[in-house]
């Protein structure tokens, strides 16, 4: 059972007893709305308070002081949920009950001063590690065009939601960090504790109430607002006339992917329906996508589909010949109106069905992936847990699932070709 609680003005503690792992897990998320503003500084602020403390002035003394924690780790966390950014930290740590000593009160005591008590000169953060920090974001902003499998992806989502919050980066864009100063990020930083709401996950041994007696005592100085900065995801728009976009560049495959939308999201009692409907049609090595569009047919070199279940995407991404972006678009198309139609055999049914719910019986042994969906589930405002999700999928029958996926409607087609000579 998860027990959520608010602990602070504005500060939610979700914690869950468990005594299923040696190692516990916390995660502390600021939440901000995506904004193309401040992304890119939200997603700075991490990197940079992890670059030393009043006492822990470099990486080489916070290493230390994590090997004084019996190994503890600390990782910067920049999610992207819907049209919400969360930035914050990640830690894991061996429970109390397998040393000598209490360890979960001093890593949250150290994580605390990370967040609280960064190291300053002149009033501001240093500017050599900012800058340092700027290079590091700024070099995996640009790193994105590498991939051009997930290039190709995240152009889709720029087109279909431009102008939207929901078309913004998860760690923002790389014009955004041009004006971003020691000074200025201090300033941001200060604001951010104060106006954000934050949301604490906790999965160990400790029971609740002792964790939450830990949390409300080291983050006793963090400075808090009357009025949080709202946040939420907005529904899907209306629909539209399809839009098309062709890029070129260097390339020597081809990339196609199509942006549907739909009002179903995770808070729809039809999400279960959806989601086994869009495994049947491009999840695993045993949907039609992959079976006839690749297999079959040997349109692509990959293909496949996800979906979002904040803000109601399915997104289609493949690897197609030039020569082949039309004729695979066409039966992309196809296979989703087979679903849609209730084209579905017992086959495809059941081992999607077998596919996604081996996948949370997975993720229920990952403490990583068990955060992340209870932050999720938080944002949703929803409290029901994976073992839920998994009983729901079991449940659904191929006429649900057909009826569900005819809420998709297309609204973006991209493609990627190569430069013309």
């Amino acid at each position: 059972m998860n027990h959520r609680t608010e602990i602070l003005p504005g500060v939610y503690l979700t914690a869950v007893q468990s005594d299923k792992f040696k190692t516990g897990c916390f995660s502390l998320n600021l939440l901000r709305p995506m904004k193309k503003e401040e992304a890119a500084a939200n997603a700075l602020i991490p990197s940079v308070l992890l670059r030393g403390s009043e006492t822990c002035p470099d990486i080489a003394s916070i290493s230390a002081k994590l090997d004084e924690l019996y190994g503890a780790s600390v990782g910067t966390l920049v999610r992207k949920k819907g049209e919400v950014q969360l930035v914050g930290f990640y830690c894991d740590y061996v429970q109390d009950e397998y040393v000598d000593e209490p360890v979960f009160a001093p890593v949250m005591a150290f994580l605390a001063e990370l967040l609280l008590h960064p190291r300053l000169e002149n009033g501001a953060f240093p500017e050599a590690v900012v800058d340092s920090e700027k290079l590091n974001l700024e070099n995996a902003m640009l790193s994105r065009i590498n991939d051009k499998r997930t290039y190709a992806a995240s152009q889709l989502i720029r087109t279909m939601c431009a102008g939207q919050p929901y078309g913004i980066p998860r760690i923002g864009e790389p014009d955004d960090l041009k004006n971003i100063t020691a000074k200025s990020l201090y300033a941001h930083y200060r604001d951010l504790l104060a106006t954000s709401r934050v949301e604490l996950f906790y999965m160990g041994s400790l029971s609740p109430a002792a964790v939450t007696k830990v949390l409300q005592t080291v983050l006793a100085e963090l400075p808090r607002a009357e009025v949080f900065v709202p946040v939420g995801t907005t529904p899907a728009p209306a629909a539209r006339p399809v839009q098309e976009k062709t890029e070129r560049l260097d390339v020597t495959q081809g990339k196609l992917s199509l942006g549907f939308f739909t009002d179903i999201t995770a808070k729809d009692p039809r999400y279960p329906a959806l989601v086994l409907a869009a495994t049947v049609f491009g999840g695993g090595a045993t949907s039609k996508l992959f079976t006839n569009v690749r297999e079959k047919m040997s349109l692509c070199y990959y293909a496949s589909a996800s979906f979002e279940k904040f803000k109601g995407v399915l997104s289609v991404s493949s690897g197609v010949e030039f020569s082949k972006l039309e004729t695979a678009k066409t039966e992309i198309l196809r296979q989703l109106e087979a679903c849609k139609a209730g084209d579905i055999t017992d086959d495809e049914l059941e081992s999607a069905r077998g596919y996604l719910v081996s996948d949370l019986k997975i993720a229920m042994d990952s403490p990583g992936r068990l955060d992340d969906y209870y932050m999720g589930q938080i944002l949703l405002e929803q409290d029901g847990t994976m073992e839920d999700l998994a009983s729901a999928i079991t449940r659904v029958t191929k006429q649900e699932a057909a009826d569900a996926i005819q809420a998709l409607r297309l609204d973006t087609i991209y493609a990627l070709e190569g430069v013309t000579v």
